[in-house]
């Protein structure tokens, strides 16, 4: 019997090829390169550019959201409130991506965890467009002082 699992064993290693654990395939490159992590400042000068990015995702929670959030230099790119708890649902998944679909975006969240988690996502169910993760979140941008937006104010 043992030589039977033996035999079995090295024959599996054989056929399969070798794991690539650490190292990046063909899908993990592409997802990488829709990905691309930002500063505040590269944030801040994206908006305020007048053709720049129109859409950008507070991937927080609501609570989160109507606390405190991110002001925006125009009116027509605030903040559009969508939680990863719905990114983590198949139905709201794609109905982001079908409403974002070949849009560039910026996600921010806190501190960039869940907004990296929520571009992963995004990037790993198809989404084309390129995402842009705000780095250090609404955190670093109020360290950096930039404007933000309580309850139902609409800023700037």
């Amino acid at each position: 019997m043992k030589k039977i699992v033996l035999g079995i064993a090295v024959l599996l290693m054989v056929m399969i090829p070798p794991q690539t654990v650490g190292k990046n395939t063909d899908i993990e490159r592409s997802s990488l390169d829709q990905i691309i992590n930002i500063t505040v400042s590269e944030t801040w000068d994206m908006l305020s550019a007048e053709e720049g990015i129109q859409f950008v995702i507070d991937d927080r929670t609501f609570e989160e959201y109507f606390d405190e959030r991110i002001d925006t230099p125009h009116r027509n790119d605030k903040p559009i409130l969508y939680p990863l708890q719905l990114l983590g649902q198949p139905f709201f998944l794609n109905l982001f991506i079908t409403i974002f679909q070949n849009k560039d975006i910026i996600i921010y969240c806190r501190s960039a965890n869940r907004s990296w988690i929520g571009a992963n996502l995004l990037v790993d169910n198809g989404f084309q467009g390129v995402v842009y993760n705000m780095a250090g979140g609404i955190n670093a941008w109020k360290v950096e002082g930039f404007p933000t937006v309580k309850g139902l104010g609409f800023g700037a």
